[in-house]
């Protein structure tokens, strides 16, 4: 049997064409041994047993041919807490961590407010913000009856409570319901030419990234029909890509919000535009 060491130096090789070969091979280890990385540092002369060794080899080989260690391990940690994910969802990215905090700096605190996570996929956004603003009303929406299966489980698993989840195509089954605040992480990547390296996005649902003609036509339909779900003074939140915040400031003027202000993400690419309702 080969001890913890030596597999995760054999692993990292394995995976030299990775940005974060030892990472990966650490995350991929314990979740194979059914322990956490914390435990593999501590025992690194700790023997493997050879069931889980023989599984280790097999996500290292499915890790080598691009799929992500998010959808081997079946979870993903967005905002301190653990998610589970799967190939109805799209994997949450520490980019749109951001886009939570934007969120949460206009939703004061004990406020009651009514959110609406439209497009939710993992429920990443909807969970982080019901669980940190618990005496709102959050409502997570999304066309994927797969994803939104996903999302229960990760309320459920977080044990947060004031959530409900719809299937919508965008507002569409929403009706004449309006929030206080709309939180969307659209489609916006462009195909065919995405500008991503094909791994990057090749096994995660093209639902959930294809925004249409120039990656933009799914935040134009968010925003075009916005101000009719909105309540008086409340705003929504939209992640884009970092080259389309010129696009999307201008269709917020086009269709008349006001206060329209564009945050960063942590490489200090533009991520997300904010608007109030006329």
């Amino acid at each position: 049997m080969q001890t913890v060491r030596e597999l995760l130096k054999f692993a990292s090789a394995r995976l030299g064409a990775s940005d974060t070969p030892r990472l990966d091979a650490e995350v991929l280890l314990a979740a194979a041994l059914g322990t956490d990385r914390s435990r593999l540092y501590a025992h690194p002369e700790m023997a493997a047993p050879q069931g889980p060794s023989a599984d280790f080899l097999r996500l290292l080989d499915s890790r080598r041919n691009g799929f992500p260690v998010a959808y081997l391990t079946g979870e993903k940690e967005f905002r301190s807490i653990t998610f589970r994910v799967n190939r109805h969802t799209l994997i949450p990215r520490p980019e749109t961590e951001v886009v939570v905090e934007a969120a949460l700096e206009r939703i004061p605190a004990l406020n009651r407010a009514r959110i609406l996570d439209l497009g939710t996929g993992s429920g990443a956004i909807a969970v982080a913000i019901a669980s940190e603003r618990p005496d709102c009303t959050v409502t997570a929406a999304d066309l994927s009856v797969g994803a939104l299966a996903v999302a229960r489980e990760n309320a459920l698993a977080n044990h947060v409570a004031n959530i409900s989840f719809e299937q919508s195509d965008w507002f569409g089954n929403l009706h004449n319901r309006r929030f206080d605040a709309i939180i969307c992480n659209p489609p916006y990547v462009r195909y065919p030419d995405t500008g991503l390296p094909p791994e990057e996005i090749r096994y995660e649902p093209r639902l959930a990234l294809d925004g249409g003609h120039n990656g933009t036509a799914c935040i134009r339909t968010v925003i075009s029909n916005g101000p009719g779900h909105i309540n008086p003074g409340g705003f929504i939140i939209i992640e884009h890509a970092h080259d389309q915040g010129g696009f999307v400031r201008e269709q917020f003027r086009v269709f008349h919000y006001r206060n329209i202000t564009t945050g960063h993400d942590h490489a200090g690419h533009e991520r997300y535009t904010c608007a109030f309702r006329a």
